[in-house]
């Protein structure tokens, strides 16, 4: 070591850091996208036609976001821990199992449209037309990755490809390809030959919340191009259902509207109005906040230990009543209620957005109490429960969405989050900045923070389990002919100087060197370990 060797090391105590809940709900997410293909263990759905809303395509959804909230909000300086499972989740969105639904659901239904009476000629391509629900799902999902990454890789040609071919059907494989930017123009000229309203979900059933997802995509995707075609459409969005009204009487969003009826309708199963101001906040903030106070009032129970949990909606629909009548709720309950919805997660993932702390902790801690949180293989969730309530009348009720993704959801999120990323996402200064670009190794990335004030990337690492863990640490952005100098728990390990002699890690030393314009540092962790990275 040279004269850098008198460095004094940085405390990086003060930058922000995962807790063990918040980790638990990341790594369980990653061990659920890295089974095999086909193989959906833990993910199984109420309905076996995809049709629920703990359906592939939502779960998947749902960790792409937690998985973006995490980067975004709380290790921004750590791409290389959240690219390779975000990319495997929207590399499982093409898979068969996720859309090969829509091929019968196209064709319509009775419940979705009461004057049918002749199925239509159905389709197999999910993003060709309709199926909102799916498209502008996947298209948000493609947009946030590029704006995390500050990639186009899914802007070429055929980047996104819907491969439909079955042992035993059909002539020939049919595959759909897209580009983010023709989904996109797709997606525009349904929305304005529906007028703007927003695109069906179903055939003739259009759902507000889903036509929030498509503008994220949107956003996303004018921030590649320098385009403005989210203003464009959420200005001829909120015009058209000005007209129309997107409340009903008792200041709820509607949930459903019937096209060809032209007529809403609500049903009542909680949790409808969260979803839609959860994902609305980013781009109708003060809507979404003026209205949240009354429609989470009634949606939730306060229980005296300060625990929250969800009202039932029929008791809730009575509450609402008796306000707009004015007379006093009597707050009853309705202990015969089946629960079928993934309300108590959208509440719970739409009080993180609200900022609504107090709410948000009384939810978590009734799960915790309640709701059976299991870990495994280092993960966190909360395992399907199909029964509503039990002997003492506690809900307890759990979906997959829920326990797999929307739990995580609110823990990772942070007030106004998903307008934080909308409005004010990573500009080209983010992605100049040194980051840790690469992880090999059993370890979980704890601290992720690069502060430009002191030119410092600060890093926690811990092993998986209670076992040393080897780990490699691929740092990008630095130049070769920068000099800095690398602390490991305070102690200086390694500097510039030394760089250009490659050595192997052991108990007492780093080995930190550069491999294709990376700056690689291999080390054994034996617990928590603090990485500081000066540059000067």
């Amino acid at each position: 070591m040279d004269a850098e060797s008198t460095m004094q090391a940085p405390d990086i105590s003060q930058y922000p850091a995962l807790d063990d809940l918040q980790l638990g709900h990341l790594r369980h997410a990653h061990n659920l996208v890295a089974q095999k293909d086909n193989d959906w263990d833990g993910m199984g759905s109420a309905r076996w036609g995809q049709e629920w809303s703990d359906s592939y395509r939502y779960q998947l959804t749902e960790m792409a976001y937690m998985l973006g909230f995490a980067h975004f909000h709380h290790l921004p300086a750590a791409p290389g821990v959240f690219r390779q499972t975000f990319e495997e989740i929207l590399r499982k969105m093409q898979l068969p199992e996720v859309w090969a639904y829509w091929r019968e659901t196209s064709r319509g239904s009775k419940w979705g449209n009461r004057d049918l009476t002749e199925l239509r000629e159905g389709w197999r391509d999910p993003v060709a037309k309709e199926n909102i629900m799916f498209s502008g799902r996947y298209f948000a999902m493609l947009g946030m990755h590029s704006m995390l990454f500050d990639s186009d890789q899914y802007d070429r040609p055929g980047a996104i490809a819907f491969r439909w071919d079955p042992l035993f059907q059909g002539l020939t494989p049919e595959i759909y390809e897209y580009s983010l930017s023709s989904l996109a123009d797709n997606l525009y000229w349904q929305m304005a030959e529906q007028g703007w309203y927003g695109i069906v979900c179903e055939p003739n059933c259009l759902f507000l919340v889903c036509n929030q997802f498509p503008i994220l995509g949107w956003r996303f995707l004018d921030l590649r191009k320098g385009t403005s075609v989210a203003d464009e459409v959420t200005r001829a969005y909120s015009s058209a259902w000005e007209k129309r009204g997107m409340l009903n009487e008792y200041g709820e969003y509607w949930r459903i509207w019937f096209v060809q009826q032209d007529e809403p309708f609500m049903p009542n199963n909680g949790g409808g109005s969260m979803w839609t101001a959860l994902n609305m906040n980013a781009w109708n903030r003060d809507l979404v906040h003026e209205l949240y106070p009354n429609q989470v009032r009634d949606e939730i129970r306060r229980l005296p230990n300060g625990l929250v949990t969800m009202a039932e909606p029929t008791a809730a629909l009575e509450a609402r009543v008796a306000r707009l009548q004015g007379r006093d709720p009597e707050f009853t309950r309705d202990l015969d209620y089946t629960w079928r919805s993934s309300a108590f997660g959208y509440t719970a993932a739409c009080m993180a957005e609200m900022g609504d702390t107090e709410n948000l902790r009384g939810m978590l801690a009734y799960a915790d109490q309640y709701m059976n949180p299991t870990w495994k293989d280092g993960g966190l969730f909360y395992p399907r429960n199909d029964a509503s309530l039990d002997g003492d009348g506690n809900m307890v009720y759990m979906d997959r969405l829920t326990g797999n993704a929307m739990l995580g959801y609110a823990r990772l999120n942070v007030p106004d989050g998903l307008w934080k990323m909308y409005n004010h996402p990573w500009t080209a200064e983010h992605f100049r900045q040194p980051n840790l670009a690469g992880l090999t190794g059993h370890a979980d990335v704890v601290r992720a923070w690069f502060d430009t004030e002191r030119s410092l990337l600060a890093l926690t690492l811990r092993p998986h389990g209670p076992d040393a863990s080897d780990v490699r640490l691929e740092i990008g952005n630095i130049d070769p002919a920068q000099s800095w100098t690398l602390f490991s728990n305070g102690t200086q390990v390694a500097t510039s100087a030394d760089s250009a002699s490659p050595h192997v890690s052991t108990p007492d030393r780093v080995g930190a060197h550069f491999i294709d314009g990376r700056l690689v540092v291999d080390s054994a962790l034996h617990g928590p370990t603090d990485f500081a990275l000066t540059i000067h």
